[in-house]
């Protein structure tokens, strides 16, 4: 009964890996939550501390996360893919999540969800200027943002 145990306890261990499923994400330092802390217009040269607008971006596979914290509902989640290709950051396909509802895909048309996060465009793409573990910064032709690990 002993030895029965023992080989039934082992086989769970050694099955456990197998079924368990992760999806591993090249991202490195990007992946996480980030805090836009600067907002530089390029086109105007002037340059904005927004800390205080609590404006998030988390990264997370293949999937970012924009986030609002003083003018965001709960219900509604602006979500997007996006690509890192090492020096450029492409942010494409948005998204509401709505977990009552379902998401609600957005077009070209819905830039007033997008605008409030600093995408101003559907794709947007961003020159990646500096990433390390503490520090974000991206520039398109219109800003460049700064952000901090959150």
């Amino acid at each position: 009964m002993r030895k029965l145990c023992f080989i039934s306890l082992l086989v769970m261990l050694m099955a456990t890996p197998l079924m368990v499923s992760c999806e591993r994400s090249d991202n490195g330092d990007l992946d996480g939550m980030w805090l836009l802390t600067r907002m530089d217009s390029v086109q105007v040269n002037k340059s904005y501390d927004v800390r205080s607008r609590r404006i998030t971006w988390s990264f997370q596979a293949k999937i970012m996360q924009c986030f609002n914290y003083n003018d965001d509902k709960w219900k509604d989640v602006l979500m997007t893919r996006f690509r890192n290709e090492g020096t450029q950051l492409v942010i494409f396909d948005p998204f509401l999540y709505n977990r009552m509802d379902g998401d609600i895909p957005l077009t070209a048309d819905s830039v007033h969800y997008l605008a409030p996060h600093c995408i101003n465009c559907v794709p947007d793409t961003f020159q990646l200027e500096k990433l390390d573990k503490s520090t974000l910064i991206i520039a398109d032709d219109v800003l460049r943002l700064s952000f901090e690990k959150y």
